[in-house]
């Protein structure tokens, strides 16, 4: 056994090299000091590395020598895989500081894209980024009267109730004395991991100054888009969609202006998962929403150099272009409206008899040119009432779509890329066998048998009354349009205003008060 962890470390440290995670000079110095982690004894005979290391990366590694290690210095590391393999990959990575001024380094010598590439290159590397998680995905894209929608099936995250997503901030006063307080947590960076939270010692974060604040810029592990990073506040606080939020946002892409920016909406429902922790999501990556087309246009006697457009988008999306300053004033002036703004022909209730808020707004930020003063932001306006008919929420995906998606449309959904859960895959592989029976009566009574597949009962049958006949050569492409559909759908539901002559009109009447 000890032949083979010397192996798998001299593969492991050679692969680190290679990376650039550590210098040729700094062999000796860890070859000795994973000997003593590790428990073996070294002889001036070192086993040969693999000769194809160029495939294989450091997770790979480090979870080959969590197989090879005994109980005793399984102890000594940690109490899980995950903890495990972890620490080994930290022992070769510097310091937060040491990471933080090499990303200056190459900012100052050759631009911010430069040093994101770097630090985005360095977070795969050393397996913060889940890239072997990432690749098990599905993706395709379904195109609708919005666009190409694009569908992820997410195969590395549980599905989340969004009754439970409720409840966050009443938990909050409960977890107050844990740490770190929350998955986003600054306090997460070299943090070792417990039964409740994931190791995060090869975490590690970059310092950000938003409109004078202190904030820090980490990738996600999870990436659901390229370079899905999430701007987090050194404070555990509450999200708050306000002028103060846009000013971040407007002072992040200053600074980062090939990035795109957005936030979750701040309250339940129609928020994200993580309501708890001030964040921003953003990345460089153009999403399905900034590729719709305009449904109208509205002019404002107050922004006269503002364009404002609506869009023909399932949710109700305002596209205001123009320049910093005006973009702060009509954005403040549309959320301070929009929180109080009443239409109960459409079910829009700015609050509970109790005064509990139920408008909220997610706001989306692209700086358009560099050189120049000039940005795009949207403002997708949402409303989180329930009833009893829609007890996850009236604006929310309807029971008859849960089959497909039940959670919340967050901020990445929202523009247009679906993040469906993980159990799909399986149900989908068996619809498709289902489908191949042509015979929807046989279909229909097997899927009443599975206990996984019986809420997908009416979709079954509605398929085998859209199409005549299903082969191999079709079956998995029609599954994804319809997919792409249900996905579409979804959208449709959480829409205040419906891209329908009454929602139009509702629409409008809305955008008046803006002059008012």
């Amino acid at each position: 056994m000890t032949d083979k962890l010397i192996y798998l470390t001299e593969t492991l440290l050679t692969k680190a090299i290679t990376v650039g995670l550590i210098e040729p000079r700094d062999l000796t110095y860890f070859r000795n000091h994973y000997a003593q982690l590790f428990g073996y004894e070294l002889t001036n005979s070192i086993t040969q590395t693999n000769p194809k290391l160029a495939q294989i990366n450091l997770a790979d590694i480090a979870s080959q020598i969590y197989l090879a290690l005994d109980g005793n210095q399984i102890t000594s590391l940690g109490n899980a895989k995950e903890q495990i393999e972890t620490r080994i990959i930290d022992e070769l990575m510097p310091r937060p500081s040491t990471i933080e001024a090499k990303f200056r380094q190459i900012e100052q010598a050759q631009g911010i894209e430069a040093a994101l590439d770097w630090y985005y290159l360095l977070s795969q590397n050393t397996n913060y980024i889940k890239t072997a998680d990432i690749a098990k995905n599905q993706s395709w894209s379904t195109e609708t009267e919005y666009g190409n929608l694009e569908i992820t099936i997410n195969l590395s995250k549980p599905e989340k109730d969004p009754l439970e997503i409720a409840k966050l901030k009443s938990l909050q006063k409960k977890t107050t004395g844990s740490y770190p307080q929350c998955l986003l947590c600054i306090e997460n960076e070299g943090y070792s991991g417990d039964l409740n939270k994931p190791a995060r010692q090869n975490h590690r974060m970059l310092q950000l100054n938003l409109d004078n604040n202190a904030w820090y810029f980490q990738y996600s592990p999870y990436l659901y888009y390229p370079e899905h990073s999430i701007v987090i506040n050194q404070q555990h606080r509450d999200m708050q969609i306000n002028q103060q939020a846009l000013k971040n946002m407007f002072s992040f892409v200053e600074q980062i202006p090939h990035y795109l920016i957005g936030s979750n909406s701040d309250i339940p429902i129609v928020g994200g998962s993580i309501l708890n922790h001030d964040h921003y999501q953003a990345g460089n990556y153009v999403f399905p929403l900034e590729k719709t087309s305009v449904r109208f246009s509205h002019s404002l006697a107050k922004f006269s150099d503002i364009t404002l457009n609506y869009l023909n988008w399932p949710l109700s999306t305002l596209q205001l272009i123009g320049c910093k300053s005006d973009l702060l004033q009509l954005a403040e002036l549309v959320i301070q409206k929009w929180y109080t703004y009443k239409n109960p022909k459409l079910g829009i209730i700015s609050a509970s008899e109790q005064g509990v808020r139920h408008n909220a707004i997610t706001p989306i930020l692209r700086k358009l040119s560099a050189s120049n003063d000039s940005y795009c932001l949207y403002l997708i306006l949402r409303n989180n009432r329930t009833s009893d008919e829609h007890p996850e929420g009236i604006f929310h995906p309807h029971r008859e779509l849960h089959h497909i998606k039940k959670e919340n449309i967050g901020l990445i959904e929202a523009m247009g890329l679906a993040i469906l859960p993980g159990r799909l895959a399986a149900e989908l592989k068996e619809i498709e066998n289902l489908l191949l029976l042509n015979d929807a009566d046989s279909a229909v009574t097997s899927l009443l048998f599975d206990d996984r597949l019986v809420k997908h009962e009416e979709w079954l049958k509605a398929l085998y009354m859209k199409y005549p006949l299903f082969s191999p050569n079709n079956v998995q492409q029609i599954l994804q349009i319809e997919v792409g559909l249900k996905f579409s759908q979804v959208l449709e539901n959480c829409g205040v205003f419906k891209l329908c002559s009454s929602g139009d009109s509702g629409l409008r009447e809305f955008l008046s008060n803006l002059d008012s």
